[in-house]
């Protein structure tokens, strides 16, 4: 009886192919940590997934792409109401934007619309943007047209 017992607890034991493994399998929206968007500012740091952005108050901005003339809907949360309370609320400050394969772009708080908010994007004419870094951010400069950086993964406001 005992050499059963061990060889029942031994073919427990050993992983086959009815256990589910993690090896091959996707991540799931909720799994993937890569789908966060970090935003960094008064020394606190704050991360948001995809489907927090969605609960939010939303933001359409219409483009025109320069080069095809083509316009676009791009659908977003504003930046303002990802930030804590009075988190850039001078324009002595600057915003400092990750994005792609370790680029970066520093924007000084003067040279912004001032009407215009900054949008962290995650819609665009009505589908929802998937892949490592699923946010774009679209910045409108004083007296030039706006422009959108794709796959942003984080947005950091540093005063002066």
């Amino acid at each position: 009886m005992s050499r059963e017992f061990y060889l029942l607890l031994l073919l427990l034991l050993t992983p086959g192919t009815a256990a589910p493994q993690r090896y091959g399998r996707p991540y799931t929206l909720t799994e993937n940590p890569q789908l966060l968007l970090q935003i960094k500012a008064q020394n606190q740091v704050r991360y948001f997934h995809p489907y927090d952005l969605r609960k939010m108050q939303r933001t359409a901005v219409n483009l025109t792409d320069p080069k095809t003339k083509a316009s676009h809907v791009y659908e977003g949360v504003a930046l303002d109401q990802l930030v804590p309370p009075k988190g850039f609320a001078s324009e002595g400050e600057s915003i400092e934007i990750q994005f792609g394969s370790h680029q970066i772009t520093r924007i000084a708080g003067v040279d912004l619309e001032s009407q215009t908010k900054l949008v962290v994007i995650d819609t665009i004419d009505g589908k929802q943007l998937s892949g490592y870094a699923p946010y774009y951010v679209v910045v409108k400069f004083r007296g030039k047209h706006p422009e959108a950086i794709a796959a942003v993964q984080c947005i950091t406001i540093k005063s002066s």
